[in-house]
């Protein structure tokens, strides 16, 4: 066997150094490594000040032309935010509360989400499912893989309940980075503030 120093082992090794440096830190303090990048999360106020997010500090409204080809439906996220290559997005619905009255378990809404991305691709593989404490709120996410026409893309899907809004949100990358994005995305969700702040 020959010994020597090999493409893969220095993958590997690189790999576990950036994992390393992710699995402690605090979102709003540190820079996270992320696709050979330091990324901040930065917060951002959408909505009109409704809706309070981490977002990393290089995303970008997502350009309309952009939106239409990668969002056919007409039911696409209103605000869409991306990374300047495009393989990374954050998409968001804001809704009332009084128009979805029949919307009080997030248990029951994730597992109707669930359903409708299983019928419309039943090739999905599903993952994870958890939940999270935004201020004043309850929050629930899961997470799947699905497939383009030459590539596999990962997406987490979320929604935050509050007296008076319903927020659905999601994020998606390609499959190949998932594993350097996903913590950070769920420890964002933690800062979600949805609602204005009473002064």
């Amino acid at each position: 066997m020959n010994i020597g120093n090999y493409a893969d082992e220095e993958i590997i090794k690189l790999k576990n150094y950036y994992q390393s440096k992710t699995t402690s830190f605090h979102l709003l303090k540190d820079e996270i490594h992320i696709r050979g990048k330091k990324v901040r999360f930065l917060p951002q106020l959408l909505f009109d000040g409704n809706l309070s997010i981490l977002v990393p500090d290089y995303f970008i409204e997502m350009p309309e032309n952009i939106a239409k080809v990668r969002y056919i439906s007409n039911y696409r996220p209103p605000v869409l935010l991306t990374s300047p290559s495009y393989d990374e997005n954050l998409g968001f619905h804001l809704l009332n509360r009084n128009a979805y009255q029949e919307y009080n378990n997030l248990n029951e809404l994730i597992k109707k989400m669930m359903e409708s991305v299983w019928q419309n691709a039943p090739e999905t593989v599903f993952y994870e499912k958890g939940s999270f404490h935004p201020e004043n709120a309850e929050g629930m996410w899961f997470e799947y893989k699905n497939f383009t026409v030459d590539d596999e893309t990962y997406n987490l899907q979320l929604l935050v309940l509050t007296d008076k809004h319903l927020l659905a949100g999601t994020f998606n990358c390609r499959m190949c980075y998932y594993d350097e994005w996903k913590e950070s995305i769920l420890k964002s969700l933690e800062y979600i503030r949805v609602g204005r702040k009473e002064v």
